[in-house]
């Protein structure tokens, strides 16, 4: 049988069997709850990984911060029982090199298997654009959930904001990033700020995520309980570059959005 028609056969599910190694393309194999528990030499090669260092891993993690949720919300629906799932995803090499992937992704099991094919030569830059947009708007906009990015200092310095960022604040997510004059630490309550900041410190310290429960002053002059999931970014050499997350009010989150809120 051709590697294609093997392929085939994976990405339709009609394979009860996967034999990696035997495809010209990055193959992996996901439990139900996203986790690698295989993967093939494509996979090394497009993520520069040692295969290793990658199973027990959720496979988020390989994921720009931006396109996890979407992620997320694949591997939902598809567990809903619709159709193979396929998108353009970013993916962050070893290097921190950024690389466009075609994903397709079925059921196989009680898990998945998704083939992940690198198509950044054929992105121009307005097409990432426009495929980013679209990823995001789909997911993120008008849903009181705020995805992140920032630095590790007392301001919290947004690098990166999503647009939920407006319905769960009332601050369009432009206005809180790289500001010094609306910082998000200036939105957590003050009785609640030195409690988040020794958290998260905390948590760097031991490396490892964090979460917790704390105020937001709203742009109306509201207080909102939300609930927060993070953890550090490193590099190579274990220098912390910065901070990710997710920030979502409490308790009015539908199942869905506490299921892309864990992946953080």
């Amino acid at each position: 049988m051709s590697w294609l028609r093997r392929l085939r056969n994976v990405l339709s599910g009609s394979s009860r069997s996967v034999d990696f190694d035997a495809l010209p393309i990055a193959l992996i194999h996901l439990d139900g709850a996203g986790v690698m528990r295989q993967a093939n030499r494509g996979w090394e090669q497009l993520s520069g990984y040692r295969l290793g260092d990658c199973l027990q891993a959720e496979h988020s993690q390989f994921l720009h911060i931006e396109d996890r949720p979407l992620w997320l919300l694949g591997l939902h629906n598809l567990r809903e029982g619709s159709a193979p799932w396929v998108a353009s995803l970013r993916y962050m090499n070893r290097t921190g090199e950024l690389r466009w992937v075609e994903v397709r992704v079925v059921r196989h099991g009680t898990g998945f298997v998704a083939s992940l094919a690198d198509i950044s030569a054929q992105m121009p830059e307005h097409q990432q654009l426009q495929a980013r947009h679209r990823s995001l708007s789909n997911l993120l906009d008008g849903l009181p959930l705020m995805v992140y990015r920032c630095r590790n200092n007392r301001n919290w310095s947004m690098e990166y904001v999503s647009a939920g960022c407006l319905e769960l604040t009332g601050y369009a997510a432009q206005r809180l990033i790289d500001s010094q004059s609306l910082t998000f630490n200036g939105l957590i309550h003050p009785a609640d700020r030195e409690r988040v900041w020794r958290g998260v410190q905390e948590a760097l310290r031991e490396s490892r995520p964090f979460a917790f429960d704390y105020r937001l002053l709203c742009a109306d002059a509201s207080e909102k309980q939300v609930s927060e999931r993070g953890r550090g970014i490193y590099s190579d050499l274990g220098d912390l570059l910065g901070l990710e997350g997710v920030v979502m009010e409490r308790g009015t989150a539908p199942a869905l959005l506490q299921e892309v809120a864990a992946g953080f």
